[in-house]
């Protein structure tokens, strides 16, 4: 299978994949912030909030990296602040993503190019995640898309390529802290094609096979040497990009303007920043789990949403490295590199969760790409030659396999997007419909004086909560009560609603609120006494299941 070479060809590759990527955004803008907004999603979304109200950012490494807070700060300045503004950029980037597959374009046939443009179009797993604010989908879209631009540096020469790849890189780095797992992965994936290659050459009694792998480790460090330069340069645009976005705010503002500050600063963006990752990160407490369950949920995961996928980039990997005379080492690379993340995924996350699989989803895509491609291929030919049963099996087998992507997705995205029966969905993600009960806290917020949300209960207390409205820390984070809110905080402030907390029912009715929010198993003391006087009783699910909350809310609290 060899790359297109043709430039009409290639126009229409090019043509295809933005077609592919149009698309793809439509679907993942579409009814973007109809979902109520995961834990986590809102947990950030509520810091970025207090980080523009007070003008102020310190690296934490607990809501990873500064990618979000800094980006999304700017999409909140312009748009405004909504579940369909923080999910804005992900989406954007998800559908960029689709574009990617063409930096392969030197390694890749037209068919495989394509192919891989659809995988990262329409996998369900990859649409959820571009569809919700979090870095595993900018982590895996900014990690290949740098793979691609070092591959495209290689393929022509050029140092420009070499630049390219340094910023997204570096992004990758702002975004979540298994960055640093990318690499080990890629090292690990030539060191398996380089064995591949040391088993395929031929030894004769004056070359070995250690001789030939010296000659290799020779080539890579010539060229290295020959563009030390450029590397060097690429180096310092990636630590640029890193300073600026881990440096704490203001204090990089200051240092401008006074640069006696800049060497404390760095200080803080580069160790500073190191050591609180290896505070949280690097201690054993964060992977205290069973290696047989993770990884059985993500295979799990991989079943539900990408078994059309893997099944291609088994195939597509066993063709390239067996029945192929010299296999593309793009190919292998990224088989490997996508096997090492199902398989080293369950060992450090620190929650079982669908999206660590997104790290082995981008680069199977490739793989699975050439096995499209090959299965593609078999249907031309048994058409050129009059076999009508082969060709009509081929498309068959491609057509069962579209559509049963594009049934899972939709129902996976569209569908479904937060109940429990979704294999997609983390426990995090509240169950059933909100949205109507957020909608009317929003209006009445912006009709009622004095507390417009009150919370009972110890989870949800904060003993200063009527008196002054608490605040979040840039240092030391939530508030007590605030993360066994969630993800309520993130609407409330957006709203401007008045909340506070009481662990007394004589609170409620001195205050006669007109929201009260408690748990379904603490709300026995105050349900008769707030129905008598005239509240509706709602029940929504904060997680999946086993965390009923009970919105009381006033009859004509609008009026």
């Amino acid at each position: 299978m060899s790359p297109p070479r043709d430039g009409r060809d290639r126009r229409r590759v090019a043509a295809a994949l933005v077609a592919v990527a149009a698309l793809a955004l439509l679907a993942r803008l579409w009814n973007l912030g109809w979902r109520v907004a995961h834990q986590d999603e809102a947990r950030v979304a509520d810091w970025i909030l207090h980080y523009m109200e007070v003008g102020a950012w310190q690296y934490r490494p607990i809501i990873h990296g500064p990618f979000l807070p800094h980006v999304n700060g700017v999409v909140f300045d312009l748009l405004g602040p909504s579940d369909f503004t923080m999910r804005l950029v992900v989406a954007v980037v998800g559908a960029l993503l689709v574009v990617t597959p063409w930096l392969l374009r030197e390694r890749l046939s037209q068919a495989e190019v394509v192919a891989a443009s659809l995988f990262f179009a329409a996998n369900p797993v990859l649409l959820y995640y571009s569809r919700f604010m979090r870095n595993d989908l900018l982590l895996a879209a900014f990690m290949f898309t740098a793979f691609g631009l070092f591959v495209r540096a290689l393929d022509t020469g050029k140092a420009r390529y070499l630049y390219a790849a340094a910023l997204p890189f570096a992004l990758a780095f702002t975004t979540k802290e298994n960055a640093l797992l990318y690499p080990v992965c890629w090292l690990g994936a030539l060191a398996l094609v380089l064995d591949g290659r040391l088993v395929l050459a031929k030894a004769d009694e004056e070359t070995t096979r250690w001789a030939v792998a010296r000659s290799h480790a020779r080539r890579v460090a010539r060229a290295a040497w020959q563009y030390k330069l450029h590397l060097g340069a690429a180096l310092a645009q990636g630590a640029v990009v890193l300073v600026a976005f881990y440096a704490p705010k203001p204090d990089l503002y200051e240092a401008f303007r006074n640069p006696s500050l800049l060497p404390g600063v760095l200080g803080e963006a580069t160790l500073g920043s190191w050591n609180e990752f290896m505070g949280l990160w690097g201690s054993t407490g964060m992977q205290e789990h069973s290696y047989v369950a993770f990884l059985r949920h993500d295979l799990t995961v991989l079943g539900v949403g990408a078994t059309a996928l893997v099944v291609f980039s088994v195939l597509g990997f066993l063709y390239e490295r067996y029945a192929e005379a010299e296999p593309r080492p793009v190919v292998e690379v990224c088989f490997y590199w996508g096997a090492f993340s199902v398989f080293g995924y369950p060992a450090v996350a620190d929650i079982s969760a669908a999206w660590t699989m997104i790290n082995a989803i981008v680069p199977l895509a490739v793989p699975a790409a050439v096995g499209v491609a090959l299965v593609y291929d078999r249907g031309r030919t048994a058409a050129a030659e009059g076999n009508a049963a082969g060709a009509r099996a081929v498309a068959l087998a491609l057509l069962v396999t579209a559509a049963g992507t594009g049934a899972v997705a939709a129902q996976t995205t569209y569908a479904n997007p937060q109940g429990p029966d979704n294999a997609l969905v983390q426990y995090a993600q509240p169950a059933g419909e909100m949205q109507p009960t957020l909608q009317e806290i929003r209006d009445i917020s912006a009709s009622n004086d004095g507390v417009d949300v009150m919370f009972y209960g110890d989870e949800f207390h904060h003993p200063d909560d009527l008196t002054e409205k608490p605040q979040l820390n840039v240092t030391t984070g939530g508030y007590s009560g605030w993360y066994e809110r969630l993800p309520l905080p993130w609407y409330f402030d957006r709203y401007d609603a008045n909340v506070s907390s009481t662990l007394d029912n004589e609170t409620i009715f001195e205050y006669s609120p007109p929201v009260v929010v408690a748990l379904d198993d603490h709300d026995g003391a105050i349900d008769d006494a707030l129905t008598e006087r005239g509240y509706t009783r709602t029940v929504h699910q904060g997680y999946q299941h086993s965390r009923p909350l009970v919105f009381y809310v006033k009859e004509n609290a609008t009026a």
